[in-house]
């Protein structure tokens, strides 16, 4: 039987899968700081900014679940009072 719930579901750990194997792998530790400067003069990569944008990420991805959770908690609960508002209308049989 088909729901949208489950496609949602198959959707989201097919995108997970894609990522977890499209990833590349780490080439140092961060806080090793001879490594990561040999490779920035190596490849002339601004390690700076890569540290910036792993810090916000960090940040960012827990938020936005907290924020896709609450707003489905809200949704939800929208749902159920306009179910019983409609429930209260209809006539008794």
């Amino acid at each position: 039987m088909y729901s949208p719930r489950s496609s949602r579901i198959r959707v989201g750990a097919a995108a997970t899968l894609l990522a977890a194997t499209l990833a590349a792998p780490a080439m140092a530790c961060p806080l090793c700081s001879e490594e990561t400067e040999a490779q920035a003069k190596e490849t002339g990569v601004n390690v700076s900014m890569g540290y910036s944008v792993s810090v916000l990420m960090m940040i960012a991805v827990p938020m936005f679940m907290v924020g896709g959770f609450g707003y489905a908690l809200y949704r939800n609960q929208q749902q159920m009072m306009n179910s019983c508002e409609t429930d209260r209308d209809q006539p008794l049989q």
